[in-house]
């Protein structure tokens, strides 16, 4: 390019500094998001996977009744399939913090296992860890609220406490964080096991597999052979190879992208609409240098060479905050699931990506109107004289020119109304950052309101679990007599596993916390009153459904979403039964789950056992009524293993969700800022394309005060359309955000919930920055003389 083209560029450039430095903070703002998402995502869904591979999970887990010992284990790694085998146990027990016991996971681990499979890395201590100590997951320390020589008070299996010392911490990203879960882990030895009172039995047969396509096969080869030697396989665990969390996170993180992108999109239509004001301003100046042999050619490359210019400038402002914003989001979310982010480089189409977004999406969209602008003909620029929009020629205008009311409000609207183009854009700008705001806060608002609900549901303040069935009148009766107990109901849950219809048990998809991927077989009342979930489909439960079910959503998801009255299949220690499915409810919280009365059960377990009581209380001291119950039902001879709180059920459902709810608001806040500026931009063009009409205005009475009156009367009523137009976009925005957020957690739609604070804070925020958006242009225009006025060119 010639450096007369250059040196014009600059000028114009300069000239125009005020709305380029508004392209410019567009463009940065926009992109600052796309890349700290772009940068979280590409690292967080590799580091993840990263992380989890590191521990070598067991492809399949085996539960052998009897255990397995050295020489079977021998035998296992010679099967078919089987790349490597290791034996382990798990032993779910409580522990006393602060005087409030903690669900915990023991995993037993023999000093002699080469930790080959499900690996965990020490990070203080050394393993194995003494015959009176263990070592504790990391995460796990802000629920046991103890560190490396702290002892901690674990129940052993007939309830009293026995003090063991944490002799260090281990790093095991295979597990669901420890603060979502509500739940201690810790990793010890079978000596150290035996020292709480437990019996060490490896009963777990955890396998690796030489095809990993053909995992579900070779378990069930490996349980077939097992069986045919005598030995009972309960259950066989094959959970996905990928973190429980990593695919909440690839889906949430993808829409956020998508979110951000479309802010940069916005920023481009922005840029191209302010470049297209100026162009305008330039048709006469276009028209002169096509006379003196400008060609469209040479025109077309100027004007795009101006706009990559403030695309670059704008990219690189957006790359450092977009990079740190990009890494705080990773460690918060490396936080969030528990792992280390190990390698923190940045595959190549990274930065190719930032870089092609903030400099490519503007100049495509920018073409547009310097296209147009380049390719007018030298009579049609030289005839312009800039006088924006025809007025009263229009059905619209005729009709504003009968409203009666205040003379500048009436000015400012037939104003807006002569650059429809203009004034459509704006509000679209606005009304895009204001329906992902106002979406973001209704989609907090609908989640806690959501789980509020479905807290609700379950009419009961905690559930007592036991180690193990007993009969139900004496603990029922025991909690009863507990000064504070209002009502108390038993219910019997048992571990399951979905199976055909031909009897064939079904892997399980558990994961090693025992909770991601787990069914379970529940016998409860008819006519419970400590749950009140709402029916879906078919019917609740009634007397004498003896082989009748009642999924929640989950387990009609892993069933297949059998139809109402058609016959499933469920195994319990590995003896499958068919059942009716009657109805099907939505529950908040609670694993796949398929309901039965409990006489059904009795081919299960014997007639009138229970594992578990779920009691309400007046509220007067919660801790120290549970406390109550639990030492009651524990003087019938029963072993509590854990009591659960519906607060601490809503603590664990929120954990999963809170962090994405505050990036969305910030992407909500990213959009907003974007819009404000778009108008600021409009206003700025406004002003300058009617500055020969202010001064005709001036010229027949008008003060500097109406002016500047008019140019924010201008803004604000574009302000109050575009809050219209986001609170009515906002509505199914918020819609698609919380069936991707229930789905994800639940297998639930969120029910849309207005956040009435929500929009009020957004009027407000779009009025207040309206105003502030059209102040400078507004000011610039007061001050215009006469003079200035009508020798504008």
């Amino acid at each position: 390019m010639s450096r007369p083209r250059t040196v014009k560029i600059v000028r114009d450039l300069w000239a125009a500094r005020g709305r380029v430095t508004v392209m410019v903070l567009a463009i940065a703002v926009a992109l600052t998001g796309v890349a700290a998402l772009l940068v979280a995502r590409a690292v967080i869904t590799r580091e993840a996977a990263a992380a989890y591979a590191s521990t070598n999970p067991a492809a399949a887990t085996l539960d052998v009744d009897d255990g397995v010992d050295p020489a079977l284990l021998a035998a296992v790694r010679t099967r078919p399939g089987i790349a490597d085998a290791t034996t382990r146990q798990t032993v779910t027990t409580r522990v006393l913090v602060d005087g409030q016991w903690r669900r915990m996971l023991l995993f037993v681990v023999d000093p002699a296992d080469a930790l080959t499979i499900a690996k965990f890395r020490v990070e203080s201590g050394s393993w194995p860890p003494t015959d009176d100590g263990l070592l504790i997951e990391r995460a796990a320390d802000t629920i046991l609220r103890a560190g490396t020589g702290d002892a901690l008070m674990v129940a052993g299996p007939d309830g009293s406490t026995t003090s063991i010392r944490v002799d260090g911490t281990v790093y095991d990203p295979a597990l669901a964080p420890a603060a979502q879960e509500r739940s201690g882990y810790g990793y010890l030895t079978p000596t150290a096991l035996a020292r709480l009172g437990f019996t060490p039995v490896a009963d777990q047969l955890k396998i690796t597999v030489t095809d990993r396509s053909a995992v579900d096969s070779t378990a069930r080869d490996l349980a077939a052979w097992l069986t045919a030697n005598g030995h009972v396989v309960h259950e066989i665990q094959a959970p996905p190879f990928q973190h429980p969390h990593q695919r909440q996170t690839n889906a949430v993180t993808a829409l956020f992208l998508a979110f951000a992108a479309a802010a940069l999109v916005l920023a481009a239509v922005l840029v191209a609409a302010t470049l297209g004001g100026m162009l305008a301003a330039q048709t006469r100046q276009i028209g002169a240098m096509k006379t003196v042999g400008a060609t469209t050619g040479q025109l077309l490359r100027m004007y795009l060479t101006a706009t990559a210019a403030t695309a670059v400038v704008a990219t690189l402002l957006a790359v450092g905050p977009g990079l740190l914003a990009g890494y705080g989001l990773v460690d918060l979310v490396g936080t969030l699931l528990n792992i280390d982010i190990a390698d923190r480089s940045l595959p190549w189409w990274v930065p190719v990506g930032i870089v092609a977004s903030g400099v490519g999406i503007p100049v495509l969209v920018a073409l547009v109107p310097i296209l147009r602008a380049a390719r007018i003909t030298v009579r049609a620029a030289l005839d312009d004289h800039g006088t924006g929009g025809r007025v009263g020629l229009r059905r619209t205008d005729r009709w504003l020119a009968r409203l009666r009311g205040n003379r500048t409000t009436l000015l400012a609207v037939r104003n807006l109304t002569r650059r429809r183009g203009r004034l459509a854009l704006t509000v679209l700008l606005l009304a895009a950052g204001g329906a992902l705001f106002t979406a973001g806060l209704n989609s907090a608002t609908a989640w806690r309101a959501w789980v509020d609900q479905g807290m609700d549901r379950r009419a009961y303040d905690a559930e007592l679990q036991l180690t193990e069935p007993v009969l139900a009148e004496p603990v029922v009766a025991a909690a009863r007599a507990v000064p504070g107990v209002t009502s108390v109901e038993a219910v019997l849950s048992v571990a399951a596993t979905p199976a055909d219809v031909a009897g064939r048990v079904e892997v399980q998809r558990t994961y090693p916390d025992g909770g991601h991927g787990s069914f379970t077989l529940t016998g409860i009342r008819p006519d419970t009153a400590m749950v009140r979930f709402d029916v879906r489909a078919g019917r609740w439960l009634r007397a004498g459904d003896r082989t009748a079910v009642v999924l929640n959503q989950d387990a009609a998801s892993r069933l297949g979403n059998p139809a109402i009255g058609s016959e499933v299949g469920i195994a319990v220690d590995g003896r499958a039964g068919r059942w009716r499915v009657v109805g099907t409810v939505a529950e908040v919280g609670g694993p796949a789950t398929a309901y039965t009365i409990p006489d059904a059960m009795t081919p299960i377990i014997a007639a009138d056992q229970v594992n578990a009581l779920r009691y309400r209380f007046d509220g007067t001291d919660p801790r120290a009524v549970t406390d109550r119950v639990e030492t009651a039902v524990a003087g019938t001879g029963a072993t509590v293993v854990a009591t659960m709180p519906t607060t601490e059920l809503r603590n664990a459902v929120d954990g999963h969700v809170v962090i994405f709810v505050y990036v969305l608001v910030v992407l909500a806040a990213l959009m907003a800022t974007v819009g404000l500026l778009g108008l600021a931009s409009a206003m700025s063009i406004t002003v300058i394309e009617r500055t020969r009409e202010y001064g005709i205005m001036q010229a027949i009475g008008a003060t500097p005060h109406t002016i500047r009156r008019l140019v924010l009367t201008e803004g604000a009523i574009t302000g109050i359309i575009g809050c219209l137009v986001a609170i009515a976009a906002g509505i199914p925005l918020s819609t698609m955000i919380g069936d991707l957020l229930g789905n994800l957690s639940f297998g639930l739609p969120v029910p849309l919930r207005i956040a009435p604070g929500g929009l009020g804070a957004w009027l407000l925020l779009v009025i207040t920055g309206a105003i502030g958006a059209t102040l400078t242009a507004a000011q610039r225009a007061a001050r215009l003389t006469i003079r200035e006025t009508l020798t504008y060119q």
